[in-house]
């Protein structure tokens, strides 16, 4: 529950870079090389998680409590279809998203 309660200091910032990967927090906006790439909310939110902690291992269960909080119940398979969808809609920096069996998903410089 703590961590849940607890802010993140990544979350003060205005925009996640990586290489020519933007993600405009305030404006809820994602762009590679300036074409802006429509996301869901969720995948938005996963994007966010993962870029702002690079390098960070998170388990299926940090993704479901950071992401969906206390909404209605999720399965874990849910995580990895979301995963898979957003590793699609940002093409060539999905293979930055890097899945670490037994452990989670991260995001790498690769």
């Amino acid at each position: 529950v703590l961590r849940r309660t607890a802010t993140d200091n990544n979350t003060n910032q205005e925009t996640l870079s990586f290489d020519q990967l933007l993600v405009n927090i305030p404006q809820k906006k994602v762009t590679i090389k300036g074409e802006e790439i429509t996301l869901t909310k969720k995948e938005f939110e996963i994007l966010k998680l993962l870029l702002g902690n690079q390098g960070h291992v998170f388990s299926r269960e940090e993704i479901l409590s950071r992401v969906w909080s206390d909404e209605v119940y999720v399965l874990d398979r849910t995580i990895d279809v979301n995963i898979t969808r957003l590793r699609k809609k940002i093409g060539e920096y999905g293979k930055n998203i890097v899945t670490r069996l037994g452990y989670g998903y991260c995001f790498e410089n690769a």
